[in-house]
């Protein structure tokens, strides 16, 4: 390959990062750290890390929010809550986390504060669970009934 042709993949394959087209090149773990992921792509990572005690999906929405729908097992901690980063600091830092809000606003903002304080693994849930229910992916509700999405 010449020089030329190589600085013109090169720049190709940079360019598919940065837009976010290559997260799996052989499955969910391979997604790019510290990012906004589809509802697909965390479909996948769920069905891939559910299982897993160092998976955490993160609901940062507020308990009330939380009470109305959520991805099963997630875990509500209030990104506006005073004692957020005091709840965030006690969690392993090592663990693959999913945040998740209702648009994407919030958890996009806590991935971010997760990184600054030393968070390894973390993925921001992009458009939100307005976006995962608009795809009907499944939700849990406080009557642990899941729903396909809250038009059901």
């Amino acid at each position: 390959m010449e020089k030329r042709e190589r600085a013109i993949l090169n720049r190709l394959i940079t360019g598919l990062f940065l837009n976010g087209l290559l997260f799996f090149s052989v499955g969910a773990t391979d997604i790019v750290l510290f990012t906004d992921i589809t509802p697909g792509q965390a479909s996948a990572l769920i069905a891939e890390k559910g299982a897993d005690p160092l998976f955490v999906i993160l609901d940062v929405r507020t308990a009330e929010e939380f009470s109305t729908g959520r991805i099963k097992g997630s875990l509500n901690v209030d990104i506006r809550a005073t004692n957020f980063k005091e709840k965030i600091e006690k969690l392993d830092r090592s663990a693959v986390y999913l945040v998740v809000c209702r648009g994407g606003v919030r958890s996009a903002h806590a991935m971010n504060l997760m990184k600054e304080w030393g968070f390894q693994a973390v993925y921001n849930l992009g458009g939100g669970l307005m976006q995962w229910q608009a795809e009907n992916l499944p939700i849990e509700t406080d009557a642990g009934q899941s729903q396909e999405s809250s038009e059901n």
